[in-house]
């Protein structure tokens, strides 16, 4: 036996056949025995009541989730298993973004590898990790992705709440080579600023990539409000498109001075206006446009929120509706508390009460780099509906 024993009673059993990776101290034989026994984050063997090896992974006593599977077979959990793990999530990212420098490596449990995030921009590697357990391995991840990438610096953006819930001190590091912040990267041909250190989680919103091209081609010839914009994402795709004008919204005045910036190198800049603000409060007097895109932050981020956060994402979507004479609307959410039907119900009541008609002419969803895991539903968070509007 490679790791001390976790022995799963037949409730969690049945979580593990049904191919959950997360698992509740309710769901191990004799809880209180196994964690004297056992340090907070080791690697354990998980087992069957009747002994048979089930897989192996971490646990966490003071966790809600107490135990989390890394693999279904007897293998150590070295820097050998990490290289192994990234070189097939690369080749899966590769089949579906063949040539590009950005990308994420690791979608956490949507590549089976629970607590990790793993951006690539280019020469510089930014690593998440939510996990106690997770963070006991964080040496076998950097080695790994040093053989895998030859990276010019990676970066431990460790400065997520999520973290708190385990014990875990909040940081930024830079823990190999150097970075400048912010880094210069180019995605679909647009030239970026990224805040790998200051900016929001990883630095960019890479989730976003396939919704950006698909909406940007509705934008030639028109004026456009991106709205809770951060450094710019659909914007400045939209100006790559042909947009004529993009009023970039956020409350943060540091993510529209780099907005300013990443007009200027990429020529925009007269086409280019920043509003720094409350997206809700703009709305109520909005500039003019054709297109209005709101992709705000998460509203929802655990149950006891769902109602406040929902009454937040039915006001926004009704404001962004009412603030369009004609045009394209495009509004997301990135809660996994808020489904899709719930979503389009707001617009829908929307469209009622500012009785006007619309079309749905777009649905989406995360980018392929952020795979769903069909059996851990918060793996499946983002999600978008986009209609013509006519008054």
């Amino acid at each position: 036996m490679l790791y001390p024993p976790v022995v799963l009673n037949k409730k969690g059993l049945q979580t593990y056949l049904q191919r959950h990776l997360w698992f509740t101290q309710k769901e191990i034989k004799d809880f209180k025995k196994t964690s004297e026994k056992i340090a907070p984050g080791d690697l354990v063997t998980i087992l069957s009541e009747e002994n048979h090896f089930l897989g192996i992974g971490y646990f966490n006593p003071q966790s809600f989730y107490c135990l989390k599977l890394l693999s279904r077979e007897e293998q150590k959990i070295d820097e050998k298993f990490f290289l192994e793990a990234f070189t097939k999530a690369l080749k899966l990212r590769k089949s579906f973004y063949p040539g590009e420098g950005c990308f994420r490596l690791v979608f956490s449990e949507g590549d089976f590898i629970p607590g990790l995030i793993v951006d690539i921009f280019e020469k510089v590697v930014v690593v998440q990790i939510h996990t106690l357990g997770m963070e006991r391995l964080v040496d076998f991840v950097i080695e790994a992705l040093k053989v895998l990438f030859t990276p010019q610096a990676i970066v431990l953006k460790n400065d997520h709440t999520k973290r708190q819930e385990e014990g875990l001190p909040l940081y930024t590091k830079v823990v190999y080579g150097n970075v400048e912040d912010p880094i210069l990267v180019t995605m679909d041909g647009i030239k970026f600023l990224v805040p790998v250190i200051t900016g929001q989680k990883t630095g960019f919103f890479l989730d976003q990539r396939e919704n950006r091209r698909a909406i940007a081609r509705f934008s030639k010839g028109l004026q456009v409000i991106d709205g809770f914009s951060y450094i710019g994402g659909f914007g400045f795709y939209c100006l790559k498109s042909g947009a004529d004008r993009v009023f970039f919204i956020d409350r943060s005045a540091n993510a529209l001075l780099l907005v300013e910036e990443i007009a200027k190198i990429n020529h925009w800049k007269e086409k280019v206006i920043t509003l720094q603000g409350d997206v809700f409060h703009i709305l109520k007097n909005p500039p003019k446009v054709d297109m209005i895109i709101l992709d705000p932050p998460a509203f929802i981020k655990s149950h006891k929120h769902v109602l406040e956060g929902e009454k937040k994402y039915e006001t926004l979507y009704f404001l962004g509706l009412k603030a369009l004479e004609r045009g394209f609307f495009f509004g997301f959410s990135c809660s996994h508390f808020l489904k899709f039907e719930r979503l389009l119900n707001f617009i829908k009541t929307s469209l009622k009460r500012l009785q006007v008609d619309g079309k749905i002419i777009f649905k989406g969803i995360q980018a392929k780099d952020h795979p769903i895991n069909p059996f851990v539903e918060e793996t499946f968070y983002l999600k978008g509906v986009g209609l013509y509007i006519e008054k």
